[in-house]
């Protein structure tokens, strides 16, 4: 993967909140505490989106697929990747 550099403004009041919380051992420049933050962050939407998606899915009538025969529904999917449809 290549990295790219990235120049990214912030405000007085936001640099000092993050002096406020960044701890320089563990993030020794800016770079590594933002780089970190937004890897954070990232996952963290992830998380919600996923958790998101499970809710509506434990909220749906999933009574028609235990009802359903599984080798027959495997083998119309196998036919299916082969073309035969």
């Amino acid at each position: 993967m290549m990295r790219q550099a990235i120049t990214v403004r912030l405000t007085e009041d936001l640099l000092h909140l993050i002096e406020e919380v960044r701890d320089p051992k563990e993030h020794p420049t800016l770079s590594s505490f933002i780089r970190k933050a937004v890897e954070t962050y990232a996952r963290e939407m992830r998380r919600r989106k996923l958790a998101a998606e499970c809710r509506s899915l434990a909220e749906e009538d999933l009574s028609p697929l235990a009802e359903a025969d599984i080798s027959d529904y495997a083998e119309r999917m196998a036919r299916a990747e082969r073309g035969e449809f």
